[in-house]
């Protein structure tokens, strides 16, 4: 076996183990399938990029504000330095799935995303490997992994030559669970308390491995970072925040987002 399969078997037990899928059997992807359908989104989705081989992560908890708070922020950040990223996030690949209308008749769309996980998030990484042979820029919008799964990430972006740096939003889990009732679908238990397991090893992980790498972390309602730096000065800092347990009952969101926005753009 190649080292490249030996890493898509990691990638494909490790969401299979972690995101079952629980459609029908006839309704679940085999490895051929995937392989086809990523070829044709890596097709889709390079169309309008630009290959100088940037790659920034977004990431925190489910649920942190990553998405609505950070991804405007690094969009602005690519923006203005002329670039055409590809965002890729397990969202987007959910009406990618070959039984996509089947499953939203029998499961409902409010159910769509947690029976659709599994598919997306193998899908993520397939797409990732084309995207980033390509040179693609490239925006991850993901929740940390376990190590094992960043590993492989990183050795893709760093033998393709990749200039990478992460943003992230550091929260605790009562927090997250506090973003996630308010939406119309949310992880499995075990799911969350997987994130945080995997958001403080995979720090580690690259504070280790990869320590001169940038990070920028925030937390959810201040507009300035709480660390701009090297990832191996960050964990300590996000464990600090990952310990608070509630935020403030009154904060502007607009505000917050644009400030992000702003400071970014002045990284450029």
């Amino acid at each position: 076996m190649s080292e490249h399969s030996e890493d898509l078997a990691k990638i494909v037990a490790y969401m299979k183990a972690h995101w079952p899928s629980t459609v029908k059997e006839e309704w679940q992807v085999g490895i051929d399938e995937y392989m086809n359908i990523a070829k044709k989104v890596v097709m889709e989705w390079s169309k309008d990029a630009t290959f100088k081989s940037e790659f920034v992560r977004i990431t925190g908890q489910s649920g942190s504000g990553k998405t609505s708070q950070l991804l405007p922020a690094v969009e602005a950040y690519y923006e203005k330095k002329g670039k055409s990223p590809v965002l890729v996030a397990a969202r987007k690949f959910v009406e990618h799935h070959p039984h996509f209308r089947e499953i939203v008749a029998e499961y409902g769309e409010k159910n769509l995303r947690k029976m659709t996980d599994e598919f997306a998030t193998i899908m993520m990484f397939l797409v990732l490997k084309g995207l980033i042979s390509l040179k693609c820029d490239l925006i991850l919008d993901v929740t940390l992994l376990d190590p094992k799964m960043e590993a492989i990430l990183v050795k893709m972006l760093k033998e393709s030559g990749y200039d990478f740096w992460m943003t992230m939003i550091a929260v605790s889990p009562e927090i997250t669970a506090h973003f996630l009732a308010q939406r119309d679908w949310r992880h499995t238990k075990e799911t969350e308390d997987e994130f945080v397991r995997a958001t403080q090893v995979a720090l580690k992980f690259y504070a280790d491995s990869f320590g001169e790498m940038s990070i920028v972390m925030w937390n959810v309602w201040d507009k300035n970072p709480v660390f701009d730096g090297r990832i191996k000065d960050a964990l300590s800092v996000w464990q600090k925040y990952e310990a608070i347990s509630s935020i403030p009952e009154n904060y502007d969101v607009d505000e917050i987002r644009e400030a992000k926005i702003e400071y970014l753009k002045v990284k450029v």
